[in-house]
């Protein structure tokens, strides 16, 4: 028994000796540690980050995720989001429920008020773009056990909003699946690649113009698919550690034109400018972004709460509109969305949302009366969220 607890203790002072010298060797070769981090710190010191690392390139090519909770292994290395973000596995196994059509019934209702709302402040078309979940594309790569059911909570949602104000991209992505020889989502990470982007917003595109006459669409011009490139590993591989380990590809979408887009960003509420300069997709924005693009083909301009599936979707945009005001929908709280509006003034209003993410409460909060004799004083928790109440006084 003694011979038991020495070993024991032997191997534990054998580890707090080493662990520092190998992670004090990788931060030599790296150079990376969190800002305000010492080197001696515990943190850097007694990190052992690289041993999980090592653990999950031994389990990786068996299909065992050492982060279950954040990300599961499908078939043919693909990646998938795991239970934690908004219970999409088993909501896409055990189908819909009664629970899921109250939701979709209100979340309908509070859309159509919106839209109605929205038109009486000048704005001429309101419309949502499900941005759907990488699993409903590529089912096919999902573990057995994790095969969604035939009919959807999204389906349910749709069944139950106003035709046309939602925008439902999966057919579109799934008929593209067969047209092109490449991946529309990333095999390692949670998103849509710009392919993926493209092909949902050419049907985004399609579906506004017939609302809006005389609007000219970004398929009308020659787009190209660039090249593909190698990138390392997305998101979800970060969540295994492999990310510098993992591979993926990155197709390269260009659009052809006689004259080149070239874009400004500013700082909505002060006016700087923070980016001058071509067309660069442009990551999810928690401040107001003022997007000015010259030789776009519509002068409109657009109020566009998004989340990162807009990213990738952001170039197209911006080839198709002259101005676009970006912010991500959980900053547009009621007080900061009241003001967008009433501000900036857009002809249209559009929301880019992943569909894991579209039945959250905030889409099922009506808006604010509209009261003519009375001006508004906007009362908001910036907790909230999009869609909260706006309430008025006396």
């Amino acid at each position: 028994m003694k011979k038991r607890v020495l070993m024991f203790v032997c191997a534990a002072l054998l580890a707090l000796a080493v662990v520092p010298v190998i992670n004090l060797s990788m931060l030599n070769v790296n150079g990376q540690k969190n800002e305000g981090q010492e080197w001696w710190s515990e943190s850097v010191l007694y990190n052992f980050d690289f041993a999980l690392a090592l653990l999950s390139r031994f389990s990786y090519p068996h299909g065992i995720s050492t982060n279950p909770s954040q990300v599961f292994i499908g078939k043919e290395d693909w990646l998938y989001l795991g239970e934690p973000y908004n219970k999409t596995v088993a909501q896409g196994r055990h189908g819909t429920t009664a629970k899921d059509a109250q939701i979709a019934g209100v979340i309908g209702s509070a859309t159509e008020s919106w839209s109605q709302w929205l038109n009486q402040k000048g704005v001429s078309m309101f419309r949502v773009m499900l941005g759907p979940d990488k699993g409903t594309i590529y089912p096919e790569f999902l573990p057995d056990w994790a095969q969604p059911a035939a009919h959807s909570a999204t389906d349910m949602l749709l069944a139950n909003v106003s035709q046309g104000l939602y925008v439902d991209t999966r057919m579109a992505l799934r008929a593209a699946k067969s047209e092109f020889p490449e991946s529309l989502y990333y095999k390692t990470d949670t998103h849509w690649n710009s392919l993926g982007a493209w092909v949902a917003f050419s049907a985004f595109e399609t579906e506004i113009a017939r609302a809006e006459e005389g609007l000219r669409r970004l398929t009308e011009q020659p787009i190209r698919r660039f090249m593909v490139n190698e990138r390392q590993g997305g998101d979800l591989a970060k969540f295994l550690r492999l990310k510098e380990t993992l591979r993926d590809t990155e197709v390269v979408i260009r659009i052809i034109s006689d004259r080149p887009i070239e874009t400004e960003q500013y700082d909505f509420d002060t006016g700087s400018l923070k980016r001058s300069g071509g067309n660069p997709q442009i990551h999810t924005a928690r401040r107001p972004l003022l997007v000015k693009s010259k030789h776009a083909l519509n002068e409109k301009r657009v109020l566009w709460l998004r989340d990162s599936f807009g990213t990738a979707m952001s170039p197209f945009m911006a080839a198709t509109f002259t101005e676009t005001l970006q912010l991500h929908y959980d900053e547009a709280h009621p007080e900061l969305f009241a003001r967008l509006v009433e501000t900036f003034k857009p002809d249209y209003v559009f929301i880019t949302v992943v569909e894991r993410a579209a039945r959250r409460k905030r889409f099922g909060t009506p808006p604010p009366p509209i009261v003519a004799s009375r001006e508004p004083e906007v009362i908001a928790s910036p907790s909230e969220g999009f869609l909260s109440q706006i309430s008025y006084r006396e």
